[in-house]
């Protein structure tokens, strides 16, 4: 495929007679087209652009040290420019399960002073060079809300406690009259940050690293504490709770629904690779589908404690605060899983489809930081200390964040469909599998449509089928006509970009202006595209 960045736009001008007939029209097609109905709701719902967050952890992966900056606290400038121009809403720090072990205070002040750290959770060695100041002034300048998550782990050698976290806090945000807040100007940063977005804990319910599991009963407590304390203080700020499966939820709601704006979910997705190959690729494709319906579970809590507590103007809505597609290279035997593995043309697919979820649902989803913006899973990846380049995804979070937020339209969807089961979807984390039902019926094209405040309605589309094309006829309100297309593809489902080959899998541009277009699309496997619709 002659592919091309979205930077250099190139147009193809062709005739309505070739235009959708030439997207793979090469590829065996079902016989079947899929519908699609894109209407303008009575009552539209706002999605809130903060779906589109990224997440950094200290792994030992080259997320920040060797990713972000290099061993001599040197930026490496390309992945600063990549990350700078997906205009990223929300970075969560210092993330996940590291958290439980992470003190602050080693973070702070002149950084040859700083300890070097040996990390029990990942590995390696954190130097403490990025910390709370550096992050900060790094989404100051990277033009990102900043949103820091709490150590509230349980272990004796490494807890913090709720004084740490009100010291954290003043040190962010006190003002010069604080105590915190003066280390933080002798620490050279006058201003406070502000930051808005803190999370209570991470994972509380598992036992991760150092951390041991907590019941629901002993978190919400320990929650309740945190949270009020925190709430008498500093009343504006926007607090995140652990969340885990249906009646953890409910139990923390029942402690702390006045107190905390966010409740947390992990989803993440897998998939087997085996010589370069997706493995089972129906299980890996489809599992948007069952985080899906573990979202729609708790749509129903949520919205029964909103109404109970008055909340429906201020509603506490999810964060689906880590997620991605993880994959596990088979070696020596075995399957094991590897954060380093090229993300690939199914890939695209796979974060198309939780994108779309989170789109579908925005009433009660607020927020969503996948995990990582550079190497690993990442959107980007790093070359050296000064170069990097776009994984396939990167796309598809350049594409969502521009074009996609506005007004959630309705979206019908009927076409070729296929029944799969539930529980060999291929995604894990905070599921209730009891309440999964045992099969679901579901067609091969998804897609999610908004209306952006100019009037203007986008259109994303995916092909979850990864051996047959689909054809797809498109009916949109009328006075409107497409006029951009953006569509990925590929021979091969299992195709990468690398830093040899940068631009084998990135968007190509179609400008439909002034074409009188057949309104049906024919969809490779595993293809994507994003229509534009104007009046």
């Amino acid at each position: 495929m002659g592919a091309m960045t979205i930077e250099k736009i190139i147009i193809i001008l062709i005739c309505a007679t070739c235009f959708f007939q030439g997207f793979a029209s090469d590829k065996k097609i079902a016989k079947h087209a899929t519908n699609i109905s894109v209407e303008i709701p009575d009552n539209p719902v706002t999605i809130d652009p903060m779906i589109y967050g990224q997440m950094l952890e200290d792994c030992n992966d080259k997320i920040i040290y060797g990713g972000l900056i290099n061993k001599k606290n040197e930026e490496n400038p390309a992945v600063f420019a990549l990350l700078k121009s997906l205009q990223m809403p929300v970075v969560r720090w210092p993330a996940g399960t590291y958290i439980h072990e992470y003190d602050w205070e080693n973070g702070i002040g002149p950084k040859e002073k700083r300890p070097i750290i040996n990390c029990i959770r990942w590995g390696g060695y954190d130097t403490n060079l990025f910390g709370t100041d550096e992050f900060l002034q790094w989404c100051q300048k990277i033009g990102t809300e900043p949103y820091i998550n709490f150590n509230m782990s349980n272990h004796p050698d490494y807890a913090a406690s709720l004084g740490d976290a009100l010291n954290w806090i003043e040190y962010v945000n006190g003002s010069a009259e604080t105590a915190f807040g003066m280390k933080r100007i002798a620490n050279g940063h006058v201003d406070p940050y502000n930051v808005k977005y803190w999370c209570i804990g991470n994972e509380n319910y598992g036992s991760y690293g150092i951390h041991k599991a907590e019941t629901a009963d002993f978190y919400s407590s320990k929650l309740n504490q945190w949270a009020s304390c925190i709430k008498l203080l500093y009343p504006d700020l926007s607090l995140l709770a652990v969340g885990h499966v249906y009646d953890w939820n409910k139990k923390v709601f029942e402690r702390n629904g006045n107190l905390i704006d966010f409740l947390t979910m992990h989803l993440y997705m897998g998939a087997k690779m085996k010589d370069g190959k997706l493995q089972d690729p129906l299980y890996t494709v489809f599992s948007p589908v069952k985080a899906e319906i573990q979202i729609l579970k708790n749509a129903v809590l949520f919205d029964e404690v909103n109404r109970r507590l008055g909340r429906t103007d201020n509603p506490i809505r999810l964060s689906i605060d880590e997620w991605n597609c993880r994959h596990s290279v088979f070696e020596n035997g075995q399957y094991a899983f590897t954060r380093n593995d090229d993300r690939r043309l199914f890939d695209i697919v796979t974060t198309a489809g939780m994108l779309n979820v989170f789109i579908r649902h925005c009433a009660y989803i607020g927020m969503a930081n996948y995990i990582f913006p550079v190497n690993g899973h990442g959107l980007v990846r790093s070359v050296g200390d000064e170069d990097a380049y776009k994984s396939t995804i990167y796309h598809i979070f350049d594409l969502y964040r521009k074009y996609m937020s506005g007004e959630k339209m309705n979206v019908d969807i009927n076409g070729v469909k296929l029944t799969l089961p539930v529980q060999k979807l291929a995604v894990s984390g905070n599921f209730d599998d009891e309440l999964m039902p045992e099969e679901i019926e579901v067609a091969y094209i998804d897609g999610a449509a908004v209306r952006t405040e100019d009037g203007t309605i986008n259109l994303t589309l995916i092909n979850r089928s990864h051996l047959e094309s689909q054809k797809v006829s498109i009916d949109v309100p009328d006075g409107y006509t497409p006029v951009t297309m953006w569509k990925i593809e590929s021979d091969d489902i299992n195709a990468a970009n690398s830093k040899d080959e940068r631009e084998n899998i990135s968007p190509q541009v179609v400008n439909l202006s002034g074409k009188h277009l057949d309104s049906t699309i024919i969809m490779p496997p595993c293809g994507f595209a994003l229509i534009q619709y104007k009046k």
